[in-house]
């Protein structure tokens, strides 16, 4: 089976390093930087999961789609950040042989509405989502560290494509040591990991703590709570719904399972603030403001965090 990885960040690389211990074939599509450095040190992963070593002989590693010539590929996944998330579709759609196959493409993304605009290049029963909530850390271009895993990863499609082609793909992380299944509920999954990222990777960033601290201050709970009881709102006045009930209920897993599992994380936005990268706070956080405006939802927490993410990073350094 082989595999494009389009991403090669964190999440790119881990998942990647994941597909090679399961036996797959990969291929890479990176930045130039990265994509120099697989080159000449192979793939390296480190953290929870133990470490594992990939020479660059075990894969296939490029700086745009053209160097896959008209190679084919059994699954797409997508690990960009979700702002570029149009970009990525219009490319695959434009240089890969993507546009002229049935391959299921994977969206492992962070945020809601990615599904959307890959809807818009691909038909919808070829676009899948991947919902994963584990903390992969870059330290080096070629090197990641997986700090945290939450919950196994979930796949899954909003359009009620066929998923019995994403069952082959579980497995073979599930085989690699990484918890994966196919689920039919995928919506609630990425509502979940909305209800998740909103309160915890913005506030993180704002305050520069990592997420086990939020939970320790009374009053970053109280703001945390806010923020899941405006998503909650949203996410129902948008005609979706989660495991949970109510936002109470989900705040009893969420400071009793959830946060715990997680303690030590830093947050991806507080990584990209650091290192002077665009964050996704649009399509997090953001999201949130722009679906509640419409349904006419107070949403000044999410509203506030927002504001402040987007100071952070415009601030002249």
């Amino acid at each position: 089976m082989k595999v494009l990885v389009f991403g090669a960040g964190a999440v790119g690389l881990g998942l990647s390093s994941f597909l090679l211990q399961g036996g797959y074939r990969v291929h890479l599509v990176g930045k130039e930087e990265t994509v120099l450095k697989l080159r000449q040190n192979g793939l390296q992963r480190q953290g929870i999961f133990g470490s594992a070593c990939f020479s660059p002989q075990d894969f296939t590693v490029s700086s745009n789609l053209s160097e896959t010539g008209r190679e084919t590929f059994d699954f797409y996944m997508v690990c960009t950040k979700s702002f570029d998330t149009e970009s990525s579709a219009q490319q695959l759609k434009e240089g890969s042989t993507l546009g002229h196959q049935k391959s299921p493409i994977v969206l492992c993304q962070n945020g809601w509405g990615n599904a959307e605009f890959f809807a818009r290049f691909f038909p919808e029963e070829q676009i899948f989502n991947a919902r994963v909530i584990t903390g992969f850390i870059r330290p080096e271009p070629h090197i990641v560290d997986v700090t945290v895993h939450a919950q196994p990863i979930h796949f899954g499609s909003l359009f009620g494509g066929g998923l019995s082609r994403l069952e082959e793909l579980a497995d073979g992380l599930n085989q690699a040591g990484i918890p994966s299944a196919v689920t039919d509920d995928i919506g609630k999954d990425l509502w979940a990991k909305m209800l998740y990222n909103c309160p915890l990777n913005a506030l993180g960033a704002i305050l520069q703590v990592p997420y086990g601290h939020l939970g320790e201050n009374e009053n970053s709970r109280a703001l945390m709570e806010r923020i899941v009881a405006e998503v909650f709102q949203v996410m129902q006045g948008m005609g979706y719904s989660s495991h949970w009930l109510s936002a109470k209920d989900y705040l009893q897993d969420f400071y009793g399972q959830l946060l715990p599992s997680t303690y030590g994380h830093e947050s991806s936005m507080f990584q990209d603030i650091r290192e002077g990268r665009k964050t996704e706070i649009e399509a997090l956080n953001g999201v949130i403001v722009e679906e509640g405006r419409k349904l006419n939802i107070d949403v000044s927490c999410n509203e506030t965090v927002r504001d402040q993410i987007i100071f952070l990073h415009d601030r002249p350094s």
